[in-house]
C-alpha cells in the first residue's frame, strides 16, 4: 500500500507552466519575457538564465474588434551563439572558482549566472505575471500581479559582475551582456559576441599557383584556378557576427473573422528571452492596452518541471 502510495505520488506535476503575461506597459509597442524570471515567480523557485527555454505563445485576447499582429522574437539558436554563451559561462566561472570556494554554501540561494539583456527601449518593458483570486460577489475572477521583489532582471546592471585585475591602476566591476559593449562606465560589460569573436582566427589561403599539375594534359588548369579562388573569400563578414536576433513566429488575428485563440509554434529561446512586438495588419506599430492577454506555455521537462538545456561552461575553442 506504501509503495503504492509512493508511486502515485511521484506521478503528481508540481510545476506551473502555463503563465498568463500582460505588458506592464501602456505606451509601447513592445514587451520582454524572461521566461526564468516569470517560472520563478509561479513556482516560487530558481529557474537558471543560461538554458534554452522551449515554449509557445498563446493570444488569449486583444485590445478591440480588429487585425492585429503579434512579432515573436528571441536570440538566433545559432552554433556562434550558443558558443558565446557557453565561453562567457566558463569566463565567469574561472573568475569566481576562488570565491565560491571561500563562500562554500554562504552564497546567495538566488544567486545566478546572469547575461545582461538591456533595460532601455522595448526591452525594458518587463511582462507582469498574474494569477488570480474569487470575487468577494458575483462570480468574476481577480486578476492579481505576482510581482518580482528582488527579480534578477528588472534592475539597473542586471548581470553576473566580476572585478577587474588590480594591476590595471582602477579597480572596475566587469559584467557581460548581449547589446553593445561599454568599457566606459564604473560598471562595465563586456559583449559574448564580441569576445567570442575575438577566439576565432581566419586564414585566406594567399597561394595564386594552379595546382601542382599544371602541366598534365588531365588536368583542366583553368577550372583548378577558377576552385581555388571561387570561394576563397567566405560568404558572410568573418570580421563580426549578425545580430543575435531573429524573427520566431509571427501570430496574426481577425476578431472579425476568427477566435483570439491562436498558438504561436514551439520556440527554442536561447536565455529564456523573448520580445513580443504588437502591430497592425499593415505593419504599423501600436500600443499595449490592458486588454491584451497572453497565455505563454512552457515544455515539459525534467529542468524542474520544463524543458530547458543547459548551456555548459565550455572552454573549448571550435
Amino acid at each position: 500500500m506504501a509503495k503504492k502510495a509512493r508511486r502515485i505520488k511521484s506521478m503528481i506535476d508540481d510545476c506551473q507552466r502555463v503563465l498568463n503575461l500582460r505588458s506592464a506597459a501602456t505606451d509601447v509597442s513592445a514587451m520582454t519575457i524572461h521566461i526564468p524570471d516569470q517560472l520563478a515567480r509561479a513556482n516560487r523557485r530558481l529557474y537558471q538564465q543560461c538554458r534554452a527555454y522551449d515554449f509557445r505563445l498563446k493570444l488569449a485576447n486583444i485590445d478591440s474588434n480588429t487585425e492585429r499582429n503579434y512579432e515573436i522574437y528571441t536570440l538566433s539558436n545559432a552554433w556562434w551563439v550558443k558558443k558565446s554563451i557557453e565561453f562567457a559561462k566558463a569566463v565567469y566561472v574561472n573568475a569566481t572558482k576562488d570565491e565560491k570556494s571561500l563562500l562554500g554554501s554562504r552564497k546567495a540561494k538566488w544567486n545566478d549566472f546572469v547575461i545582461h539583456t538591456g533595460t532601455t527601449g522595448a526591452v525594458s518593458n518587463f511582462a507582469n505575471l498574474f494569477q488570480y483570486s474569487p470575487a468577494t460577489s458575483g462570480d468574476d475572477m481577480i486578476a492579481a500581479e505576482v510581482t518580482g521583489d528582488e527579480t534578477l532582471y528588472e534592475v539597473v546592471g542586471q548581470n553576473s559582475e566580476v572585478e577587474g585585475d588590480h594591476d590595471l591602476g582602477n579597480d572596475y566591476d566587469y559584467g557581460f551582456t548581449i547589446e553593445a559593449e561599454d568599457m566606459t562606465g564604473s560598471v562595465r560589460n563586456y559583449n559574448i559576441f564580441e569576445q567570442y569573436m575575438l577566439t576565432r582566427q581566419h586564414v585566406t589561403p594567399q597561394d595564386t599557383r594552379a595546382g601542382p599539375y599544371s602541366d598534365l594534359i588531365d588536368i583542366d588548369e583553368v577550372a583548378m584556378k577558377n576552385m581555388k579562388e571561387a570561394g576563397d573569400q567566405a560568404p558572410f563578414d568573418l570580421d563580426t557576427f549578425p545580430s543575435p536576433w531573429v524573427l520566431a513566429d509571427t501570430i496574426h488575428v481577425d476578431q472579425l473573422m476568427s477566435p483570439t485563440s491562436l498558438y504561436s509554434k514551439t520556440i527554442t529561446a536561447p536565455l529564456g528571452i523573448v520580445i513580443v512586438k504588437k502591430l497592425t495588419s499593415s505593419g504599423d506599430e501600436r500600443t499595449f492596452v490592458d486588454g491584451d492577454n497572453f497565455i505563454l506555455e512552457v515544455k515539459k521537462g525534467k529542468y524542474k518541471g520544463v524543458h530547458a538545456p543547459a548551456y555548459r561552461a565550455a572552454m573549448e575553442l571550435c
